[in-house]
């Protein structure tokens, strides 16, 4: 193994922000192929990519720019308006070895530094040799074992180590399990280590260019100061240097244990990416989604759009949470999040969005901020029901993820408060399809 320092120049730099910014652009297709919707996007500017993938995902963000000119303010412009069309802000991650008229643009632009992310490598050869801690064993994770895998590097998420700038980050348990779903579409591998039986920790590796990008990498908190980290580091980098590359690469905060750590291994800081973000200037007209905690009776019309039994909705309608979404001080949509019997299971009892808003989004919104509220809260399953001749709501639901579970027959007649005859789109209200949406299952 060659432990001569690195030397970083403008030419190693841009191939690995070139390999960066390919895999968010695997990585935000991917997540686009997943909702099967056009919510997402890839734009290419000046040699780098700008990603969205969903709410809050890790690849909304400008990669890669600044080693192939200054990006053009026209382009600049579309990007932001693609990003704040969805509510979210703009976050360019610039290396200091780019162009510093790019950083200079941004900052004109309104962009402000947000924090800084630190890129080391390692020299990597043929011979190098694979340390495996007693105790631990480190393999390729099986797609049964993503659940365990995904709990591991959550938790450890979840707990970093008190040391080092903390980031400016956080994503929610059903975001990182998608996320990690559309790496290993853009071509990630997933490693999981196992210590005295348990899932101890996992990291992520995708070889490109002849770069190997360490990604994802956590450990339990129990199982901390046992060499977890050395053992997932270990493998991915023989499996690297199996596969030909000559450089790993990955991305730490300042200061932090983990910086500490690759280090001790001998990686050598590279370069560092200043994080500038540009906050979304919310228009006048803007739908925002927040808790709704009137009476219930102010938005029953609202209710009734999507419940056509008068007995049914009088006997649910105080039930669960409501969210709403607000277009400056208007209710527009709304949706009511009940608990189910089943731990971690919660269901959308009733969802409705003002004829005049429809197709704009705004649907699409609520069910996101429901699939967030309930992931913050540990919840694994978000169930919903919808009449079997209302093609247009199972079009809906299936596109926001969703997937068939049960039909009930009979569900909507007179016995339980529905009148007879009632068609939708020339079809007899008569049977209801659930559908439901594991948050971070299969």
């Amino acid at each position: 193994m060659n432990r001569l320092p690195l030397f970083c120049d403008v030419a190693s730099a841009q191939r690995i922000e070139r390999v960066e910014a390919q895999l968010m652009t695997a990585a935000a297709e991917a997540a686009c192929l997943r909702r099967a919707d056009d919510g997402g996007f890839v734009m290419r500017v000046a040699g780098g990519v700008a990603t969205f993938a969903e709410d809050g995902s890790p690849f909304n963000k400008i990669a890669g720019l600044g080693f192939d000119g200054v990006p053009d303010a026209a382009v600049l412009d579309g990007i932001e308006r693609a990003f704040a069309d969805r509510g979210a802000p703009v976050q360019a991650e610039v290396s200091e070895l780019a162009d510093p008229a790019v950083g200079a643009l941004l900052t004109d632009r309104g962009y402000r530094l947000a924090s800084f992310e630190n890129v080391l490598g390692l020299a990597l050869d043929p011979a190098y040799e694979r340390v495996a801690p007693p105790g631990i064993e480190v393999r390729v994770c099986r797609d049964d074992e993503f659940e365990a895998w995904l709990d591991a590097v959550v938790e450890g998420f979840a707990h970093p180590d008190d040391q080092g700038i903390p980031s400016h980050e956080e994503f929610p348990r059903q975001v990182l399990a998608n996320a990690e779903r559309d790496f290993a579409a853009a071509g990630v591998v997933h490693y999981i280590a196992v210590c005295d039986g348990t899932v101890a920790g996992g990291g992520s590796l995708r070889t490109a260019d002849g770069v190997a990008q360490l990604t994802g990498a956590a450990t339990a908190p129990a199982y901390r100061r046992r060499g977890v980290q050395t053992a997932l580091l270990s493998a991915r980098l023989a499996a690297a240097a199996a596969a030909g590359c000559d450089i790993a690469v990955v991305t730490t905060q300042p200061g932090s244990k983990s910086q500490q750590n690759v280090q001790r291994r001998g990686f050598h800081l590279l370069y560092t990416r200043a994080v500038l973000v540009r906050q979304v200037r919310q228009a006048p007209d803007e739908v925002r989604v927040v808790q709704y905690d009137g009476a219930r009776e102010k938005i029953r019309t609202l209710f009734e759009l999507a419940e056509d039994s008068p007995t049914q909705l009088d006997s649910y309608i105080e039930d669960g949470r409501v969210l709403v979404a607000l277009r400056g001080t208007d209710v527009v949509g709304h949706l009511q999040l009940v608990a189910s019997d089943q731990t971690g299971t919660f269901e959308i009892k009733n969802m409705a969005v003002r004829e005049d808003r429809r197709r704009t989004g705004v649907g699409r919104r609520l069910v996101h901020a429901a699939i967030d509220l309930v992931s913050r809260e540990s919840g694994r399953c978000l169930l919903v029901a919808t009449a079997a001749a209302d093609i247009g709501n199972l079009r809906f639901y299936q596109r926001q993820g969703f997937r068939l579970r049960t039909i009930e027959r009979d569900a909507f007649t007179s016995r339980t408060g529905y009148e007879p005859g009632t068609l939708i789109d020339g079809i007899e209200l008569r049977d209801r399809v659930w559908l439901d949406h594991r948050l971070g299952g299969t």
